[in-house]
């Protein structure tokens, strides 16, 4: 059994609270999906209310590998700042990963913030080579970078309004 863990850090010249705002809503899935155009065919929320518990199947454009994949929200953390999103049907688990987390963590630095994404999978050596060209940590840097020109837009509108 092989582990990995993929991160990428995005500095964003924005508020913590502004940017766990969006990461941490319970409306984070339809932002998502709107904001992303392209990138999922469906969000669908099968139980829950996009808190811990929420269950989502995710459904790719055709051509997608994996196609689509059921995930459950384990963690969502006001204080720390942290979203866990654990993939419990379909996906890379039907590829022989055996385990499968996305994380994304805001990290306050003084006036501004990192959006720090984190991929973390186990796997069986042999099923380890088939997956790694598959798996990267690119779609969730995406959804943090599309948060991070939300909410500086945001920020920007509310200045030009004064």
């Amino acid at each position: 059994m092989v582990s990995y863990k993929l991160i990428a850090d995005l500095e964003v010249a924005a508020s913590a609270d502004d940017v766990w705002g969006i990461i941490g809503s319970k409306d984070a899935p339809k932002f998502f999906m709107d904001a992303l155009p392209g990138v999922f065919e469906k969000i669908e929320v099968l139980e829950g209310d996009g808190g811990v518990g929420t269950v989502l199947l995710i459904v790719y454009p055709e051509g997608s590998e994996p196609l689509s994949n059921e995930e459950k929200f384990v963690t969502m953390d006001d204080h720390r700042l942290l979203k866990e999103i654990l993939q419990t049907k379909g996906g890379y688990l039907d590829m022989g990963v055996t385990y499968y987390m996305e994380t994304l963590k805001v990290i306050k630095c003084g006036n501004s913030c990192i959006i720090q994404s984190i991929v973390e999978y186990k796997a069986p050596e042999e099923v380890a080579a088939k997956v790694s060209s598959l798996i990267s940590v690119e779609g969730l840097l995406n959804m943090a970078k599309i948060v991070a020109r939300h909410v500086l837009e945001a920020k920007a509108s509310s200045i030009a309004a004064v």
